[in-house]
């Protein structure tokens, strides 16, 4: 007799979508998904989550560009008229985005060679952004020290910590990031000179 075929197609209610994964890892030949769990109420599994574990959890690669799950991600989410949080796993604008500080000095440590200390996988692997350190009220002195960096300057000890101080009011006052521009601006004013790159 032939074996029989399996199929799973989980609702997200229960946030137990991801059995998908398992059902394929024990041997299920169909599973159901939308790409970035887009469905009626809580919506279905999503096709990129399903992918990313079977390939880094159970070693199961299912032949998917996964380098392009970003970039389908957001022209189905522009087509279908939806958001999501900023910060979803896989495909999330701020994903890669690293405020703390103490995760942006394991990032500078850890790169370029070491990176996976700090994923579970590498950006590129779903065509992310690299991961990049922004400024915010947790940042460090790290985080100051590459903003700096980028901008073509350098600091004392002592302009780095009255620099932190400023970025993390800054940060307080208006509740979001600081972005380059007007980092560069705060550091012009702290520091006394100009930088020597543009800010991109």
């Amino acid at each position: 007799m032939d074996r029989l075929r399996q199929a799973t197609a989980p609702w997200a209610d229960d946030s137990v979508e991801l059995c998908s994964a398992l059902a394929v890892a024990a041997g299920a030949e169909t599973i159901q998904t939308t790409v970035t769990g887009i469905g009626e109420r809580a919506g279905n599994t999503p096709f990129e989550d399903t992918i990313l574990t079977l390939l880094t959890m159970y070693g199961q690669d299912l032949g998917i560009r996964t380098e392009r799950l970003f970039d389908l991600s957001k022209l189905v989410l522009e087509l279908a008229g939806v958001t999501i949080p900023s910060n979803r796993p896989i495909v999330g604008e701020q994903l890669y985005n690293v405020e703390s500080g103490i995760i942006t000095t394991w990032v500078k440590n850890a790169a370029p060679d070491h990176l996976l200390e700090c994923a579970p996988y590498l950006p590129e692997l779903v065509g992310q952004h690299p991961i990049t350190p922004v400024l915010g009220k947790g940042s460090g002195l790290d985080s100051v020290f590459i903003a700096l960096d980028r901008l073509g300057m350098t600091a004392t000890n002592e302009e780095l910590q009255e620099l932190l101080l400023v970025v993390k009011a800054r940060a307080l006052e208006t509740k979001s990031l600081v972005g380059p521009e007007e980092f560069a601006v705060m550091a012009e004013r702290v520091l006394g000179r100009a930088m020597t790159t543009s800010v991109s």
